[in-house]
């Protein structure tokens, strides 16, 4: 690959200009997209219920459709799925996006034409911008840690899958030539043999630009090479695939095909592991120049750590806010989790975070958020989700371009109350952050549980390395202090005993190992794993090695 030439930057940059002036009026193309989803859908059994037809504003709108969680809109789903597909849309869904179920069943999210459009625009905008940023960005191959696109069949034979698996589709041409590996590698099932090949493919080149989803899935691919690096130079220099790991035969004859006997990379890997003392990409990938991964909510902790394998030469990019519901926002700088609103493809509404649930709860419009403010957050979608409560909360950051900004923060209802202090993940993250800077500490994971039985709260660590208990007593009391700076209610109920003193267990190294097993057996992918951390019980309890309290 090359850097971006005169004419292929021009062009970029008139897309997003394009774009951008078409989006700057908020309150003009929201009701622009709410009247043509209105209109499209009208004769739908949805809109007939609802009186699409009849409905002239966006007060109409908010006044006779209800905010609906998912179990309200599971009999709507379920009709679509059984083929009555002008239930919800007159469109009729060409695939539907699948959770993983990690806290229950599954949903089933209808996924149109028109949706794939929309997406398809976001993401290759935040492509463009990204590409205008950051000019190394494809100077050299591009690996990106996905999911396979299709995981299985309806009844009816329509498609399933993931959200990250089909975003290899809707990224440009330039970009998705530019990968270090064939998509089918995504379609290996056992991980480890999954993770090997990807590498196997990656170590060889030069790669200039690496995303996902989740940071620490990135990490967790450098440890993976790391702990194989022998092999996979001993791979490199014979130009083999290594037999001990499960790849599906043609997928195997496929690589085996392209990938030749390349003495030269071998010896200069195995030169740079030698004086590293680890296979790392800041060797092996000279020329990175972007990290795109999550960089806010629990996320925020784990893209630093890409640092110590990474070097300092390149920029992080978060990739949007997302989900399997739509791709919901445009990231818009290096460094930071704030995006722009994708106003042109979903249609939003904004219930304050301490609102949320009450009967006459207001619903703002994007153009109403006040930055500093909280919200849950509310779609209607081109693919029949009408007033959809996400269960998320965001915070509007401020403005860019005419459009609020916004940063992800945690999903509703992850939030610990013994006594009315309301601790969220927001709090509990900026503690955190301030006290591995105070100590210059990395930790593997943490998680916090609220003790009801001790009212009290306990911090679960894993910590990079072994720490004397005297340090160990010192972050105890930090992680109390910055606790109480950051919820001034947690810091009147301690002060006023209500709220026990705090306890801090040191877990065993491998515990978030451990952890994202356990994820990866439930749902075969890592790419969208967002590791807990305020939870209600520690997983894997029985890994506590060291437990320290507060006199």
């Amino acid at each position: 690959m090359a850097m971006l030439s005169r004419s292929m930057r021009s062009g970029l940059e008139k897309a997003v200009s394009r774009y951008t002036r078409r989006n700057g009026d908020v309150p003009a193309v929201q009701r622009a997209l709410l009247r043509s989803i209105l209109r499209r859908n009208k004769d739908t059994a949805f809109g007939r219920e609802h009186g699409f037809g009849d409905m002239r504003t966006i007060a109409d709108y908010q006044r006779r459709v209800p905010i609906r969680e998912w179990a309200q809109l599971i009999p709507y789903v379920e009709a679509v799925i059984a083929g009555r597909s002008d239930t919800l849309t007159r469109e009729p869904p060409y695939f539907y996006h699948r959770t993983t179920g990690t806290t229950g069943k599954p949903k089933m999210i209808p996924f149109t034409r028109r949706c794939l459009e929309a997406s398809r625009l976001t993401h290759r905008i935040w492509a463009y911008r990204n590409a205008l940023d950051n000019p190394g960005l494809l100077k050299g191959r591009v690996l990106a840690l996905l999911n396979a696109g299709v995981d299985g069949y309806t009844e009816r034979r329509e498609a399933y899958g993931s959200v990250s698996g089909n975003i290899y589709f809707r990224l440009p041409p330039i970009v998705r030539r530019a990968y270090s590996h064939p998509y089918d590698i995504y379609h290996i099932e056992n991980v480890e043999a999954r993770r090997y090949t990807l590498m196997r493919y990656a170590v060889e080149q030069s790669c200039s630009f690496a995303c996902t989803g989740n940071a620490a899935g990135l990490l967790a691919m450098f440890e993976f090479a790391d702990r194989h690096g022998e092999t996979l130079i001993r791979d490199i220099h014979d130009g083999s695939l290594a037999a001990e790991f499960d790849v599906p035969n043609h997928v195997r004859a496929m690589a085996l095909n392209v990938l030749q006997p390349n003495p030269r990379r071998a010896r200069a890997l195995a030169a740079a592991r030698s004086r590293a003392g680890r296979l790392q990409p800041s060797d092996y990938w000279p020329d990175l120049a972007v990290l795109g991964c999550w960089l806010g909510g629990s996320m925020g902790h784990f893209a630093p750590l890409l640092r110590e394998w990474c070097g300092e030469r390149f920029r992080f990019r978060d990739v949007g806010y997302m989900a399997s519901e739509g791709v919901f926002s445009i990231p818009y700088a290096n460094d930071t989790p704030d995006s722009l609103l994708a106003l042109h493809g979903i249609f939003f509404e904004f219930v304050p975070e301490h609102d949320f649930g009450r009967p006459a709860a207001p619903a703002l419009l994007a153009h109403e958020l006040e930055p500093g403010r909280n919200y849950h957050v509310v779609i209607t979608t081109t693919g029949g989700l009408y007033r959809y409560a996400m269960n998320d909360v965001i915070r509007c950051a401020g403005m860019a371009a005419g459009s609020p900004t916004i940063r992800f923060l945690y999903k509703g209802g992850y939030v610990q109350n013994m006594q009315g202090e309301m601790v969220t993940i927001d709090h509990v993250m900026t503690a955190i952050a301030a006290l591995t800077a105070e100590f210059g500490l990395r930790l593997q994971h943490f998680q916090v549980v609220g003790e009801l039985s001790n009212r009290r709260y306990v911090l679960h660590i894993e910590p990079a390395g072994e720490l004397p208990r005297a340090v160990l007593e010192k972050m105890l009391r930090s992680f109390e202090r910055e606790l109480g700076k950051n919820n001034e209610n947690y810091a009147m109920f301690r002060a006023d005993r209500l709220i026990g003193s705090p306890c801090l267990r040191v877990m065993s190294k491998g515990w978030f190992d451990r952890i994202s097993q356990d994820h990866m057996a439930r749902s075969g992918r890592d790419a969208q794993f967002k590791p807990s951390v305020l939870v209600g019980a520690v997983e894997h309890p029985e890994m506590v090695e060291t437990a320290v309290e507060l006199a």
